[in-house]
């Protein structure tokens, strides 16, 4: 079992309070679609289908290329990417594997487990739903800081749409 380090504190990541809705932007936001078979193909279909249409009190928006795996809201965006990878401080086999690192942790919101990666850089937080068959990620750039995190608007669409993946074990407390 692997276990998502620090504990999910509600910090200015986590803790994204939204005071003001911010605006739609014009055009659509570039997100790079995963590539999805099968099964997860299926379950990002009917992820997207459930999607809301504003998250954070921000509208949604169009994405590019358009994609079944992808959605946005507001802008500056929050984008979300369904069909996606392991966050690489969680694989193995990746040379960022760091499970253990100050920049990540993990909740339980609702039936699904989110591990969070913060990018000090641009105080941005990316979400990862670690336990699903198909990995949803939703990055959350930092002009959102200090808001209320998306979290519990996407949990239960997200756990809906796909279900756990019993080979991954990973604990979010």
């Amino acid at each position: 079992m692997t276990r998502i380090a620090a504990p999910f504190a509600l910090t200015a990541a986590t803790a994204l309070l939204l005071t003001a809705c911010g605006g739609g932007g014009s055009g659509s936001v570039p997100v790079a679609a995963p590539t999805t078979t099968g099964a997860v193909a299926q379950q990002c279909a009917a992820l997207q289908k459930a999607l809301p249409r504003t998250l954070m009190g921000l509208p949604r928006r169009d994405t590019s290329p358009s994609s079944p795996n992808t959605a946005a809201w507001g802008d500056p965006a929050v984008t979300l990417r369904c069909g996606a990878a392991m966050p690489s401080v969680l694989d193995p086999h990746s040379k960022e594997y760091n499970p253990e690192g100050d920049n990540i942790s993990g909740a339980q919101v609702g039936a699904v487990c989110w591990a969070s990666v913060h990018d000090q850089g641009d105080n941005s937080f990316t979400f990862s739903s670690v336990d699903q068959q198909a990995i949803v990620e939703l990055h959350v750039p930092g002009a959102y800081a200090g808001r209320q995190a998306p979290l519990s608007e996407l949990a239960g669409v997200v756990a809906k749409a796909s279900p756990l993946d019993a080979d991954r074990k990973f604990s979010c407390a």
